[in-house]
């Protein structure tokens, strides 16, 4: 039994030392729609998703994720409304909510973008390929490219 407490207690010094509580590390979400969750319920299949075809849901669910869906949408959508900025603009209320829309727009925008991080991440992924020093190859051409444009 004391070697269980031991192991406990060295996890939980391990998750306090690498900040790694649950929820606060990290974080790599996949949103499913509830029928893609549930499917098919017994013998019967319920749709209890509240779609007319779930079916086509899912198909347009695996192509387009509801992120990709909301992007297009506020792609459209902010210019639109900031056209019309002075019909907000009497209400303090709703210009508020259009300034927190165009902002938010703007932070994930700034978020889309690959960070030399992310790039680094990617080229650690290829550990192990056969091809490896060709694609370090490339990736320091490609490099270099851009230095000299």
């Amino acid at each position: 039994m004391a070697d269980l407490g031991d192991a406990w207690l060295a996890w939980q010094i391990a998750l306090l030392k690498g900040n790694r509580l649950p929820l606060s590390g990290d974080v790599t979400q996949w949103i499913k729609t509830w029928g893609e969750i549930v499917g098919q319920v017994g013998l019967v299949n319920y749709n209890i998703a509240g779609s007319g075809d779930p079916l086509a849901e899912q198909r347009i669910g695996t192509q387009f994720s509801y992120g990709r869906q909301l992007g297009k949408i506020l792609d459209a959508l902010v210019p639109f409304l900031e056209a019309h900025r002075a019909e907000f603009a009497q209400s303090p209320e709703h210009l508020k909510a259009l300034d927190q829309l165009v902002t938010m727009t703007r932070e994930i925008k700034v978020l889309k973008r690959n960070s030399v991080e992310d790039v680094v991440k990617q080229v650690q992924r290829w550990k192990g390929a056969e091809d490896l020093q060709a694609r370090i190859q490339k990736l320091r051409e490609a490099l270099d490219a851009l230095d000299e444009a």
